[in-house]
This record gives C-alpha cells, structure tokens and sequence, in this order.
C-alpha cells in the first residue's frame, strides 16, 4: 500500500514539473537567470539539505550520517561549490550531524547555525570541537530571527522555547527554517514533533514543505497541513530503513492533502525556482570520482594522512576524506602516506 502511494505522489510530482516547465519555457529562457535552488541530498535514513543562492551562495542544512559525510561532500563538489556560508545543525541525533566532519574537512564554513539542544553525545562532541577549533562564527537562533541573504529571507520558526520530558527531546528542539524567494517558499522542518508543532503559534503557507522526522507519523498532521497548505512534500528516509518511514499515516495525510509527494529513495529531489514558478526533479546521485577516470586522493580523518585508492592501508568509510589531488589534500592540513604516495 505505502509503495503503491508513493508511487502515485511520484508520477503527480512529474506532472508538476512538467508543468512548471512548460509555464517556464513561455517566459524564455531567461526564466531563472536568478535561481533559488534547494536539494536534499539522497544520504539514507537521514538529512542533509543544500541551498544554492541566486547570487553563488551556499547553505547546507545538516549532513547526513557519518558515512554518509563523503557522498555530501562529493556531491558539492559536483555541484561547484567551494564554500558553505551557513552550516545549519538542526539537531544533535548522528543521522543529521554525523556527516558534518567530513564537510568541515572539505569547506571553509562562514558560520554555524546550532539549536543549542545538548545531547552529550561523542558525534555532538566531536562535531562542537571541530567548529570551535576552526575558529568558525557560531550561533543558536531562536524562533523570530532573521537573515537575508542574497535576496533569499530565512527565517527561524523554531525553537521557541526549551523543550523536554518528551519521547525525544532532541528532536523536539529542532531549528526549523523557512526560505522564501519571491512568491515561493519552502519549509524545513528537521525532525520536530508534534510538541514542538505546538510551541509555535501559526505556521504561514508554505510552497514546499521538507516532511518532517523523514516521514513518521508524530512529524505531519491535518491541523499543521491546513496551516501551511503547500503544493510540494519532500521526505528524506532510506530504502527499507528499520523505522518503517515514511508511515503510512503521514503519507494518507499528505494524500489527502493533495500533496505532490517526492522522496529522496533512489536519489536526490531538485527544487529550483525564479520566486514565481517552481519546477522539482529527481537527480541521481554523482558517483565517486573513481569512475571519472581519475585517481581519487582520500584523507584519513584520524590521522590526517593521505592515501591512493589502491593503497592497502585505506581508512574505514567513515573515516574518509576525498580529495581531488594531493595539493588539495596537504593545503588541508593532511600529510602524503609514506608506503603508497611517492
């Protein structure tokens, strides 16, 4: 039944983007010379959001897991980018700050954006050091802040306040974003439940709404989808992931909603908009550069010590930093392997 419903929302979101395009195609082809584009990234059962700004900027809204860490990396890198100016962790759980090494290993980071919820955790730990050690501009926004940059208004919608004795409080102190530009908007809601829903007094209409907690049932119901009344739904979960997401209950309700709904299985889902139209694509994911040709050059994060892929002694996935040379690496602060690197 799941399957089967995904499915429709699938082919009703490739109607929608058919649509949109052609919409688009009347306008010319300067349609979207100045583009709002927002990814999420296919990482498993986890999140990880990028942003690309109509001026060349760059945001990255959590990072996945830690093996997950160098497929996010990978992927900007595909996409050009060579800086992340803000570097949002939602919340502390590993399938949303895991990855956040690997990407602070790849980029100069302007500042971070943290919800201050403190888990303790050695992931939350490791992630807290990074940042400090980096000397990187750090802050916890609160429900009522605002940025805009690069003619995009970023607004925090949540926390408004300290939450605990729920079933996860780590997830009910989430940083909730919502991006406009122009006429179209776009709400990210990390993994908030339904009691941090209710700290929030009303939510505004939303375009396209990132579903949150990757599609369990405590993160949607009627009352948040009547407020909002988007055209888009996005989840980010795993193929047959131990959780059951997305559930059954939250893709009725987005169903009956009348939801356009993507998920990331299988690939990442592509928003990109001029702030008047919209159009949404699946995009498979790059592979890794060993099938460009070319040999990758790939860090060991532990021991800051760079190897060929053919070496014997390659760290674990986890532990992996890719690099597109050597010079790339050692500028990193990483040194050549002394066996496989002459």
């Amino acid at each position: 039944m799941r399957t089967e419903t995904l499915r429709r929302g699938t082919r009703f979101g490739v109607i929608l983007f058919l649509c949109a395009a052609a919409f688009l195609a009347a306008f010319g082809q300067a349609a979207f010379a100045s583009t709002l584009t927002v990814r999420v990234l296919d990482v498993g059962q986890g999140d990880s959001i990028f942003v690309g700004f109509p001026e060349g900027g760059a945001m990255l809204v959590d990072a996945g897991t830690a093996e997950a860490g160098p497929k996010v990396v990978e992927t900007l890198r595909s996409l050009g980018a060579e800086k992340i100016d803000i570097l949002v962790a939602t919340h502390p759980h590993s399938d949303h700050i895991g990855g956040m090494l690997a990407v602070l290993d790849a980029f100069s980071v302007g500042k971070v954006w943290d919800s201050g919820y403190v888990h303790g955790t050695r992931t939350q730990q490791l992630f807290l050091k990074a940042v400090l050690d980096r000397n990187i501009r750090f802050g916890r926004p609160k429900a009522g802040f605002s940025e805009e940059f690069q003619g995009v208004l970023i607004e925090v919608l949540a926390p408004v306040k300290p939450i605990s004795g729920t079933n996860s409080d780590a997830n009910n102190n989430s940083i909730v974003l919502r991006l406009s530009f122009g006429e179209v908007s776009f709400l990210l809601t990390a993994d908030m439940e339904k009691e941090q829903r209710r700290t929030v007094r009303r939510f505004p209409e939303t375009t396209v709404l990132k579903v949150a907690h990757h599609g369990s049932h405590n993160g949607t119901d009627a009352r948040f989808l009547e407020m909002l009344r988007p055209k888009l739904a996005i989840i980010s979960c795993g193929a047959e992931n131990p959780y059951g997401h997305p559930h059954r209950e939250a893709v009725a309700l987005l169903e009956e909603a009348g939801v356009d709904l993507f998920t990331t299985i299988g690939g990442d889902v592509v928003v990109e908009t001029d702030g008047v139209a919209f159009a949404v694509r699946k995009a498979v994911a790059p592979e890794k550069p060993e099938a460009a040709g070319a040999d990758p050059i790939i860090g060991n994060r532990s021991s800051r010590v760079f190897h060929v892929s053919s070496c014997d002694g390659l760290p674990s996935e986890k532990n992996r930093v890719y690099f597109k040379s050597a010079k790339e690496a050692e500028k990193a602060g990483y040194r050549p392997c002394g066996r496989c690197v002459q």
